[in-house]
């Protein structure tokens, strides 16, 4: 079992540590480095069983040198150049760069894995990569300090990794492939293009070895889709290719695999890799991909079950909510934020909430330390943003470079959903959610959230705090007062007709018009077809802009002043 791995300057990973002790869940966004861990570990296998095979027979003095792999043997992930394996593919030290390193000096790149096994002692080996060229590397083995070593640790030695990238699809054809190329088209991302000789080969083992496999292989894939794998044909005199069909229901017709879905396949290749490739460490690169949400926690139990019979540790990349659900948090690495194991259940939620609706510029922000602002509608920051920059309010300094959430009608809870996620990234992140004053239907306490503070707007929306006269009627009139007398007519009847005359005297002072009307759906749109003014809802923020500071009403200085005392901090921690 693998417990630990280190990784010096390989790919994105400066230098990093992972605990993967036990079966591990690998979570967390796109790109973050999850297929990074489990090309480490396969590159890690394919150096040492390169240099096992070149110095099987030599001397301890000879085994002290590095061990020359070209690109074209290179079938651990698809690589067009070689320097692609290092860190910002930086291949040698800069001068200056590290004391005692002269400028060209190769950098090493190291992948170091640590285990342990039942009765004996645990072990560490690293595996150092040397680049020559484009075209090919060197591999030397050293101890967890860098020192090359020629003994390897004899439980590294047994250690079997096998390496099952993202299903790609399957082709048309297949024929009977010798077990080197297979693994090459696997190191290209191309499991599917393997199928057919995965099931041929799961089907002549067991004819000749009784293993139970083939057996195993079709009832659970029965009962998982209720298709019945017929025995796989090949007769490489007579036809070059394998055949593998299928029937399903009562129907007799046979239909190649082919036929069939991309979740089918997918778990077919999965079971394929299990029962033909022995394996004491598995790397699953998201085995849940094409497979409705159903399916995917039914597959999971299976390939846990699969891999308890067989004694097999499971290092599996996701982005399943289902997956994590079914996962002990302390089964679970993170990788929001620096990677790391989780404890407990809330940490777990976090991550599933965060894969679940977190976009990478919310994780981006969150990175950078921003804190959030939730708003109804995004014309409602806008009009926020124009308000602040009339009053040269500190809240514009947020606004220049904002981080907002709008939940558009929604559920006032999905922003507390939302927050939640974000925690999984930055803990220490706080928030605004401004709501309408209509949306009073929720109670606080379902709403609110630790370091998410709730403001409501007084007034039935941020809409009527734009319903001053004079600013509309500033509006309507536009740069050229003289072309628009017409339309400030029209405007103006509109208002005395619709406006209590309360409201019209003083726009500033709360009355019931003005708190219980919905200016965004009725006033407001009455009041540009009466002028004949085209504006949509998303742009009404140009009304707030002809806004005067005496015309902003008090309660949207409050809001501003509680708004950017928070969010502002964000600002100052580097967002």
């Amino acid at each position: 079992m693998i417990t630990k791995i280190t990784l010096d300057g390989f790919k994105r990973f400066q230098s990093q540590s992972f605990d993967v002790n036990d079966d591990v869940v690998l979570a967390g966004p796109n790109n973050s480095g999850k297929t990074t861990l489990l090309q480490a570990v396969a590159v890690w296998n394919l150096a040492l069983q390169r240099w096992m095979a070149e110095h099987a027979e030599s001397s301890k003095a000879k085994q002290r040198t590095g061990v020359p792999i070209s690109r074209g043997d290179f079938t651990a992930i698809p690589l067009r150049e070689m320097n692609l394996l290092w860190f910002d593919r930086d291949t040698a030290y800069s001068q200056g760069e590290k004391d005692g390193a002269a400028a060209g000096q190769p950098k090493l790149a190291a992948i170091t894995l640590y285990g342990k096994n039942p009765g004996k002692d645990d072990w560490r080996l690293s595996v150092t990569l040397r680049y020559t060229n484009k075209e090919q590397i060197y591999v030397k083995l050293a101890d967890d300090a860098g020192n090359i070593i020629s003994d390897v640790p004899a439980a590294a030695r047994d250690i079997k990794i096998v390496h099952v990238p993202p299903f790609s699809g399957i082709g048309a054809e297949e024929t009977g492939l010798q077990l080197g190329f297979q693994n090459r088209l696997v190191g290209q991302g191309k499991p599917g293009d393997i199928l057919r000789n995965l099931l041929l080969e799961v089907y002549r083992t067991d004819q000749k070895e009784k293993t139970g496999h083939w057996r195993a292989l079709t009832e659970d894939i029965f009962g998982l889709f209720r298709y019945q794998i017929k025995e796989p044909q090949y007769a490489e005199a007579a036809d070059p290719f394998i055949r593998v069909e299928y029937t399903h229901g009562e129907t007799k017709t046979a239909f190649d695999i082919a036929s069939a879905g991309s979740g089918f396949h997918q778990v077919l290749t999965l079971l394929g890799f299990f029962y033909t490739r022995s394996a004491s460490v598995l790397l699953l690169d998201e085995p849940d991909a094409h497979l409705h949400v159903i399916l995917q926690r039914q597959v999971y139990d299976l390939l846990r079950a699969v891999a308890r019979k067989r004694a097999c540790q499971l290092l599996i990349s996701t982005h399943s909510e289902i997956l994590l659900e079914d996962t002990g948090p302390e089964q679970i690495l993170s990788f929001y934020g620096s990677p790391h194991r989780l404890a407990i259940e809330t940490d777990r939620d976090q991550v599933r909430e965060a894969l679940k609706r977190l976009s990478s510029l919310d994780i981006l922000a969150a990175e950078n330390g921003q804190h959030i602002l939730y708003v109804e509608d995004e014309a409602d920051f806008k009009i926020l943003a124009e308000f602040a920059r009339i009053l040269n309010h500190p809240f514009a300094r947020f606004a220049a470079s904002p981080f907002v959430c709008p939940i558009h009608g929604r559920d006032a809870r999905e922003a507390k959903a939302h927050f939640f996620g974000l925690k999984a990234i930055s803990p220490a992140v706080k928030g605004v959610l401004l709501l309408d004053g209509d949306n009073r239907n929720l109670p606080d306490h379902e709403i609110a959230a630790d370091n998410l503070a709730l403001l409501r707007w007084r007034r039935y929306e941020i809409e009527n705090y734009i319903l001053h006269p004079e600013a509309l009627l500033r509006f309507i009139a536009g740069p050229e007062p003289l072309f628009s007398i017409g339309s400030r007519k029209q405007a103006e009847e509109f208002l005395n007709e619709n406006f209590p005359p309360p409201a019209l005297k003083d726009p500033l002072k709360d009355s019931d018009y003005l708190i219980s009307t919905p200016a965004g759906k009725s006033i407001l749109p009455g009041l540009l077809e009466r002028a004949e003014c085209r504006l949509s809802k998303k742009d009404y923020f140009q009304i707030a802009a002809q806004m005067k500071a005496e015309e902003i009403h008090s309660e949207v200085i409050e809001k501003l002043d509680a708004m950017a005392a928070i969010l502002n901090q964000g600002l100052a921690n580097g967002g």
